[in-house]
């Protein structure tokens, strides 16, 4: 209905109001079913007294205080039924108006009640939702306070911010119950002449009224789309999914593997070997920087901590969009936001966690400890986190000890985050962030190689070897800084432009090979390695609309890379002696350099409010120059160590399209082809022979070609999406282990990959929400380019994944959350020789139990591994033979508690 319609309906209503006979009332018909999130449905009856009555008058309003809830300032509300309201006036006529003589407000250990008390009976209007409120009108009823504050009053119990009760000019009485963070519930029952509601605080949902607000995504556009808005398959990750996780994981891969279909299953360890995205390797973003080392593929999924992120975007299937590297997907890691009003936050969180299996020793008693401080004046604004973790020893679940693993156990990690802004002007806005990670290994325990004399497959176990003298201590740092600069309107578009620093070092632990049998003769016996990548770059982009109803998205990137590496040669006699870890010798074993330039053009053109085109183009010139190098783990009969360096260059042009059709404005219909186009490993490239050679196939760039088709709803209530895909390449680059060699290999072969992905969110009322997601996928590639492909290993398309959800709100101020992961069987790859284990399926139980203290404050207990299962995990069971002493045991139940406070 119009404005006009609504405001001429309203001046009917008081004229036939002041002019129209009496009419007796009806009797007042009450629903009192429970209330689902929208509240209770009470059926629309007018209720009045006989004609000569008198009027009743309300004389107070009482609100018994509860608990401190942040107080909400009191908005407006509409009127929220004109006809309704025209209505009930035409039947008001000169009846005497029911009068409420009072409001009574009582906690209850669910929340609370609201009494209406009147001489006669009341009649309540359809309750609607109005942002974070519950409106209620009374018909034909009347207000007369004796005390008028009394009305109005804030944080009566927990998770209720205000209580309002006004009379409306039409003649009816209006109540309003605002909740803290979310809508509350109401069940409205008739006591003689009175109405009660029993109220119930509602729960802030990951999906709310105002889809901008969370749903709108970048980086599958590289603009702020709504998520409807994307023809192709987006997945994202909010804050309140990641503070859940971090109860059981600081590791990305983990988070991912969990919540998100086509990802490979949680390793339980860092690092990107293994661990795919539809078969394929990533890209991985933080706030749009690329953090994907070209001659290392282990670090660049454990460079900025999880506490530092306010979402994480996942787009699958290959991309060109950001350049080099998203032969499988896109993942960007989005930093916290600065506050959007002014004032001071702060939040403090603290941390443990405990195995249940072995209780007799505090080895693997862990902690944490972070603190979070954002501030704004409305023009500028900040942002400083801090976070550590100490992390110990993990327990299987017999109890026993498992070795030290990557990003699993027995390391610290030191994470800082530091963003700055400013707005010049409502149009003009200049950023600055500085992120630092430092992971550092901590442990006496080393992997026992005594396994490798039991016949059979064993699980690796730990050996206490002490404390060793670094001369270069191990540990993994990143440093990366960031400045962005945006313009809203420079002649009617958009700019947005970053010029960005990123540095990473890696310094590995020791190795020592000298007893491996096991082994070929490789060179050398006892080492140590080192690798740093230096990186800056540019991004700038236009974005200018074209009419009303599309868009042309351009710009340009700039990057160059830098890649050094070396290994040094320990001194055995000290190392032996005096448990000393001194360089004898160090020789560069990677050095090259990168260059990227990309010119790309996206469009977008709403044909109409229901169909939708978009596509573009992107040329990307990328150039390697590498200096001579030292080539390390060769048999001393194959080739010379010493290789030859040499310079290159690739260049191709990428095009992607989608189409998008919307029945109703909730669901999507989607198809989409993208191309991906990534440079391999130069390192591997150039590591083929001793001299140069520019037609070696290791160093042909991948070219993806991605098809896709699915269909998503975005509901207030559930939240849906199923996509099938296909993508080939002429030239794949899938690891496999080599057993004429005993090493890893890169094959480049044409590859292809398919499958299909579900994910279901449901929330049927406040108190419920549940869902999951379904993975099926496989992949195959051609190693002899005669037509008969067989199946990629299992590390790189992995088996049936199902993760299932369930949450409940027991209680206003207690959550739970059950989920559980499912990883099937494969044994195709082990049945055609391509992999040397058969894949046994394996699940999760985990359990996580939040409570709320205080008005701000949130103890939260997860319990790991519930079912305390000792099956192994896909990344573990893929170690057999030569690798059995990094075959490492799955952690059994474990306990974590975490605090956090917000004030």
């Amino acid at each position: 209905m119009s404005k006009v319609s609504e405001l001429s309906l309203w001046a009917i209503s008081l004229w036939v109001s002041a002019i129209a006979m009496p009419v007796a009332a009806s009797e007042p018909i009450i629903d009192e079913s429970p209330l689902d999130a929208n509240a209770a449905t009470v059926a629309d009856s007018l209720s009045g007294s006989d004609e000569g009555e008198t009027a009743a008058v309300i004389t107070n309003a009482q609100v018994v205080p509860g608990t401190n809830a942040k107080p909400v300032a009191a908005v407006p509300l509409p009127n929220l039924d004109a006809a309704t309201t025209a209505d009930s006036l035409l039947a008001q006529d000169e009846t005497t108006l029911a009068v409420i003589t009072d409001v009574q407000i009582e906690t209850t250990p669910e929340g609370l009640t609201v009494t209406l008390i009147s001489d006669q009976p009341l009649s309540a209007g359809t309750p609607q939702v109005v942002d974070n409120a519950l409106v209620t009108n009374i018909a034909n009823a009347t207000l007369a306070l004796t005390d008028e504050s009394a009305a109005e009053q804030f944080s009566p119990a927990e998770g209720i911010a205000l209580v309002q009760v006004t009379t409306l000019p039409d003649g009816d009485v209006q109540l309003a119950i605002t909740g803290t963070d979310a809508p509350p519930a109401a069940q409205i029952n008739a006591q003689a002449n009175n109405l009660v509601f029993s109220v119930l605080p509602g729960i802030a949902s990951a999906v709310t009224s105002d889809p901008e607000a969370i749903r709108v995504v970048v980086t599958a556009t590289r603009t702020e789309e709504e998520i409807t808005d994307v023809p192709r398959t987006v997945r994202v990750i909010e804050r309140e999914e990641i503070e859940q996780q971090l109860e059981f994981t600081t590791n990305l891969n983990t988070v991912l593997g969990q919540l998100l279909p086509g990802f490979s299953p949680p390793p339980l360890r860092d690092g990107a070997r293994g661990f795919t995205l539809r078969g394929r390797g990533v890209q991985v973003l933080v706030d749009g920087i690329p953090q994907n080392p070209n001659a290392f593929s282990n670090g660049e999924l454990d460079t900025f901590s999880l506490d530092s992120l306010e979402r994480i975007e996942v787009v699958p299937g290959a991309s060109a969009l950001y350049g080099d590297g998203a032969a499988g997907g896109t993942i960007n890691l989005i930093t916290r936001a600065p506050l959007e009003e002014a004032g001071v936050l702060y939040n403090v969180n603290v941390g443990a966690s405990l195995p249940l299996t072995n209780l007799s020793t505090d080895a693997g008693f862990s902690y944490s400890g972070g603190i979070d401080i954002a501030g704004s004046d409305g023009r500028s604004d900040g942002r400083i986190s801090l976070n550590y973790d100490e992390v110990n020893a993990s327990f299987d679940a017999d109890g026993n000890r498992i070795i030290p693993v990557s990003g699993l156990n027995e390391f610290d990690r030191l994470a800082l985050l530091v963003k700055v802004g400013h707005d010049f002007d409502e149009n003009q806005r200049i950023g600055l962030t500085y992120g630092f990670y430092r992971d550092t290994p901590d442990t006496e325990f080393g992997s026992d190689t005594s396994i490798f004399e039991i016949p059979g497959t064993q699980i690796a176990r730990p050996i206490f070897i002490g404390d060793f003298d670094y001369e270069r201590s191990p540990g993994r740092i990143t440093n990366v800084v960031n400045l962005t600069y945006r313009n809203t309107d420079i002649f009617g578009s958009q700019l947005d432009a970053q010029v960005y620093f990123n540095n990473f070092e890696d310094v590995a632990t020791f190795g020592d090979i000298r007893d491996r049998t096991d082994l070929p003769d490789l060179f050398p016996d006892l080492f140590q390695n080192f690798f740093e990548l230096t990186e800056i770059g540019t991004r700038v982009q236009v974005d200018t609309p074209l009419g009303d109803t599309a868009n042309l998205l351009w710009g340009i990137d700039y990057s160059q890379e830098d890649n050094q590496g070396s290994a040094a040669v320990l001194d055995i006699p000290a190392f032996d002696a005096n448990r000393e870890l001194n360089i004898v010798e160090e020789f560069t074993t990677i050095d090259y350099e990168l260059e990227n330039l990309g010119l790309f053009a996206q469009a977008r053109w709403d044909i109409t409010d229901q169909f939708q085109i978009s596509g573009g183009l992107r040329y990307d010139d990328i150039s390697f120059d590498a200096n001579d190098f030292i080539a390390v783990f060769v048999r001393e009969d194959e080739l010379p160590r010493e290789r030859q360096g040499g310079s290159g260059g690739f260049d191709d042009v990428s095009f992607n399209a989608g189409l998008l059709y919307r029945p109703i404005p909730e669901v999507g219909l989607f198809a989409n082809f993208s191309q991906g186009f990534s440079v391999p490993n130069v390192l591997r490239g150039l590591d083929n022979g001793p001299t140069f050679n520019p037609d070696n196939i290791q160093l042909e760039p991948i070219t993806v070609d991605n098809y896709e088709i699915g269909v998503r709803a975005e509901f207030d209530t559930i939240q849906a999406s199923i996509a099938g895909f296909y993508s080939e390449s002429d030239l794949g680059a899938s690891l496999r282990f080599d057993s004429d060699t005993g090493l890893t290999t890169l094959d480049r072969a044409p590859q292809r990959n398919y499958g299909v992905e579900v994910a279901v969110d449901w929330q049927p009322s406040d108190f419920w929400r549940l869902g999951g997601n379904f993975t099926w996928s496989e992949g195959e590639n051609d190693r002899n380019d005669d037509g008969d492909f067989e199946p990629l290993t299992s590390l790189s398309v992995p088996p049936i994944k199902v993760g299932l959800y369930v949450e409940n709100r027991t209680t206003p101020r207690w959550s739970n959350r059950l989920q559980l992961l499912f990883v099937g069987d494969r044994d195709r790859a082990f049945d055609e020789g391509v992999d040397r284990f058969e894949v046994e399926s394996y699940f999760s139980l985990d359990l996580l139990s939040t409570l709320k203290i205080g008005s701000s404050g949130r103890l939260t207990l997860g319990l790991e591994n519930l079912l305390n299962s000792d099956d192994l995990v896909l990344n573990s069971q893929e170690r057999v033979s030569v690798f059995e002493d990094r075959r490492f045991a799955r952690p059994g139940i474990t306990a974590s508690l975490r605090y956090s406070v917000e004030f």
